[in-house]
């Protein structure tokens, strides 16, 4: 009865349409049509299903990665739990039990997946380069605050969730792929899932200013009305920043470079328009670095040499003709300028958390300053990574941190590729944005930092298994 369905036409045919391009563009299809209609639960219940299919059917975790990515974003404005809205319509009635079973679902799809694929064989310290860095990491999650006052259980269950995301979905994704992937081919798809998010973002950014009162006030964004269902402007910013380098990616190699760089582009324009000076900085300094890179890289650096010209002219001209109405809409980011939006008093209260507990730190928890509060149940962050780390894990956080980001990085340092620079850059603009911000500490944006790693760390090892392949000849 398992040869007959193992080797069923219609599980080939399954298969080969979960590792089509046309599987990830249903996906965020569903997406913005559950986000629009404010039907998120009953078109999250599709994606829920097709996910589990793909899981359940592919030898690789390569179709899982655009749900992971993106069915967080169905979550409307109206229904959103969060800001503005803090609505209880996904916690009251029958959605709550509904949403748990659907959660309870995945996982069980997950673990099916795992054991279907023997992923637990190839996990040790021969065949994961990163496994000791990120169980390292772990502990030092787990152990945030111990023997310190501001050891808390909260914090010990924190640490454990950012434990699970840094490793387990690391792993998940680094041996998830099947052994037959080549890391070009999935780059070339990593590129298109980039793109395809930022479209998604994008349009619901779009929706919001179409729909919204509240948006355009005197002919500037209002900073503060800018949040989706699943996140505010900071976060849709560095969400949108962090897709501009695999994007590129996608223009320097692929079939379709005007696709890829107005996408790019698109991405970029949106990241600023969060109203978000975290995004306006890193996403500017990032497009920019892409631009130069893609001049000298890539199968249409002598095109993009023209495009650069032209375009920097005809951005000067814009500029010039329409600043009135550009320094009206921005008017946000001129008022604020460099303020520091009470993130002095956090980072002096982060020290102190240090002084105070300097081997495990105060836990993630301890962190209390006056007129500050916390997220729901997030923890109030320090809005600096170092800081943090050192507040709620101490000077073993920091190092254990340091650990790993040397061990996730140096492939792209030591034996370079335009694959993986790309990969590294999109990696380093979370971490550097999150020198400001909480990103890295934080549950969605990892979802797609981990994607990265894992691509990169695969590539790395088949540069090594064919430079192995030629010594031997």
């Amino acid at each position: 009865m398992r040869e007959t369905f193992l080797h069923f036409p219609k599980r080939d045919t399954l298969k080969s349409f979960y590792m089509s391009d046309v599987y990830p563009a249903l996906i965020c299809g569903i997406v913005l049509i559950g986000n629009f209609t404010n039907l998120e639960v009953y078109f999250n219940t599709v994606i829920v299903f097709l996910t589990i299919g793909a899981l359940l059917i592919c030898d690789s975790i390569r179709p899982f990665i655009i749900s992971l990515c993106t069915s967080y974003m169905q979550i409307s404005v109206k229904n959103s739990p969060f800001y503005p809205s803090r609505s209880d319509y996904l916690f009251s009635g029958w959605r709550f039990p509904f949403l748990i079973v659907m959660c309870v679902m995945i996982f069980m799809g997950i673990f099916a997946f795992v054991i279907r694929n023997k992923i637990y064989r190839r996990i040790s310290f021969r065949n994961t380069p990163f496994l000791l860095s990120v169980t390292v990491l772990s502990l030092s999650f787990v152990l945030n605050g111990i023997f310190s006052s501001g050891f808390s259980v909260s914090g010990f269950l924190y640490g454990l969730e950012n434990a699970v995301v840094y490793s387990l979905l690391l792993l998940l994704m680094y041996h998830g792929f099947s052994s037959e992937e080549d890391s070009s081919e999935l780059m070339r798809y990593f590129s298109y899932i980039s793109a395809l998010i930022a479209i998604v973002i994008s349009a619901e950014l779009l929706h919001l200013f179409i729909t919204s009162d509240t948006v355009f006030v005197d002919g500037a964004i209002n900073k503060t009305a800018l949040a989706l269902g699943w996140g505010i402007w900071n976060l849709i910013g560095v969400s949108l920043a962090v897709l501009i380098p695999p994007i590129f990616y996608g223009m320097q190699v692929g079939k379709y470079p005007w696709f890829y760089f107005a996408v790019a582009t698109v991405a970029y324009v949106m990241s600023i328009l969060t109203m978000s000076r975290n995004a306006l900085i890193f996403s500017t300094l990032i497009y920019l670095t892409c631009v130069i890179i893609s001049c000298f890289k890539g199968n249409y650096k002598r095109v993009f040499r023209i495009i650069t010209g032209v375009g920097v002219v005809a951005f000067i001209l814009g500029v010039m003709i329409f600043w009135d109405k550009i320094s009206a809409l921005f008017f946000d980011y001129i008022e604020r300028g460099f303020s520091d939006n009470g993130r002095f008093e956090i980072w002096s209260a982060a020290i102190d958390n240090f002084l105070s507990a300097p081997v495990f730190g105060n836990g993630f928890y301890g962190l209390k300053v006056e007129n500050f509060y916390s997220f729901g149940p997030v923890p109030l962050m320090a809005h600096n990574t170092v800081l943090q780390l050192l507040s709620s894990m101490g000077a073993f956080g920091l190092i254990a941190y340091g650990f790993y980001a040397f061990s996730v990085f140096k492939p792209a340092f030591i034996k370079p590729t335009l694959l993986k620079t790309m990969l590294a850059l999109s990696m380093a603009v979370l971490m550097a944005q999150s020198m400001l911000d909480n990103f890295v500490f934080n549950l969605y944006p990892m979802f797609y930092y981990s994607a990265a790693v894992a691509i990169m760390l695969k590539s790395d090892e088949q540069s090594d298994l064919q430079n192995g392949m030629k010594s031997i000849k």
